[in-house]
């Protein structure tokens, strides 16, 4: 093990120990050219060739759901690999939280997606060590996959080959670990289905890790779909009817159950201030020529704007003596629906020019001027006639 504080090939600066593997110990590090956090491998000498051949085969990787490869250095004794650093949950705190039945297909899904993109014609490698160290889940909820092509855990699959697995271990162990065939995808499947299982199961909450149950049974937890339980075990389960083979089968089987399973996107309310609702009234009361939010006959009828209308988003409150309309989503602007429920309720009304009332007392006012003027304008000219 290399002490914290080191720098490695005079550039990456080893700065805490995130996990001691069986292979290899990984650091946080610094990249002091870059200035930016990265992962650094360091790999003994006697794993240096598998590593070496793993990256060969994955360097021109380039996938959203794959830790990218910075960089390699070798030495002697030693393989130093620098990678992406992604800061989020491992599997181990996935386990110690509780996962909802759509983050568990989504994350089923988003490791179809990487291993769909790795196994197509344009690389043909099979990832063979699918396990819970290979995965992280990002601050966004983005799944990353590491270790591709490596050579496969055997004491996890084998642990694991009690449930379903029909007393095989690993696929095709004669070809190159990375080399993919049909028996490394339906593995690889499998493990996927595995991994969805560990956070599904029935278990004492807060462990870091599960083990296999003993009698090889599936016991999922009592919230958890009929309809997802079914995929996760057709993955599982070798000698299933319709046991599910292929990271593509597997993805086209979760994909349908993942949209039904997904939460609604819940808006939060925006508060309209007071004066923003009475400066809305005024305006419906210039519209409508009443008091009311509605046309002359009435207010509008609240279970017919509801039906009719798509206006069962708003509640009535009173503002300053007044019941207006207040928009509780936040999101649409008032006036415009209130403008379209007058249209909707009252087609065929027309805006009027309503005539000014007449002011009596101003009236009688001019009269009585004008009165008076003529009195006394008809007394001069009589004077003037009779002298």
């Amino acid at each position: 093990m290399v002490e914290t504080g080191h720098v490695i090939h005079g550039r990456y600066l080893l700065q805490r120990l995130l996990k001691q593997g069986q292979c290899c110990a990984v650091y946080q590090s610094s990249d002091q050219v870059l200035q930016r956090n990265v992962v650094v491998k360091i790999v003994p000498a006697e794993h240096i060739p598998a590593y070496r051949a793993a990256l060969r085969a994955t360097s021109q990787f380039a996938h959203p759901n794959i830790i990218g490869i910075y960089d390699l250095i070798v030495e002697p004794d030693k393989l130093y690999i620098v990678q992406e650093y992604v800061e989020g949950d491992d599997f181990a705190a996935l386990l110690q939280s509780q996962q909802s039945a759509y983050q568990v297909a989504d994350m089923g899904l988003q490791i179809c997606q990487a291993l769909i993109y790795a196994g197509g014609a344009a690389h043909k490698i099979s990832h063979g060590d699918l396990t819970p160290a290979s995965l992280i889940r990002d601050i966004r909820g983005q799944i990353r996959l590491n270790n591709f092509a490596l050579p496969s855990d055997i004491y996890y699959f084998t642990s694991w080959s009690v449930v379903g697995g029909d007393g095989r271990v690993v696929s095709d162990r004669e070809l190159a670990w990375g080399k993919t065939s049909d028996g490394r995808k339906e593995d690889d499947a499998r493990a996927v289905g595995l991994l969805m299982y560990q956070l599904l199961m029935s278990r004492t909450p807060g462990l870091p890790a599960v083990e296999p149950p003993t009698d090889g049974r599936l016991r999922f937890t009592r919230n958890v779909p009929a309809e997802l339980c079914e995929v996760v075990a057709r993955a599982i389960i070798r000698q299933h009817p319709q046991h599910i083979t292929s990271a593509e089968d597997l993805h086209k089987e979760l994909k349908p159950l993942a949209e039904l399973l997904e939460p609604p996107v819940v808006v939060s309310p925006v508060p309209v201030p007071v004066h923003a609702q009475v400066n809305e009234l005024a305006a419906a009361r210039a519209f409508s020529g009443t008091g009311h939010l509605g046309g002359p006959s009435g207010p509008l009828h609240e279970g017919s704007a509801q039906a009719g209308l798509g206006l069962s988003a708003y509640a009535a409150e009173t503002v300053q003596g007044q019941s207006v309309a207040v928009d509780t989503t936040g999101v649409s602007d008032l006036s415009m629906k209130l403008n379209a429920a007058r249209q909707a309720a009252y087609p065929q009304e027309s805006l009027t020019v309503q005539p000014r009332a007449v002011n009596l007392p101003v009236l009688l006012g001019v009269g009585l001027v004008l009165f008076a003027l003529f009195f006394v304008f008809g007394y001069f000219i009589a004077n003037a006639v009779i002298h």
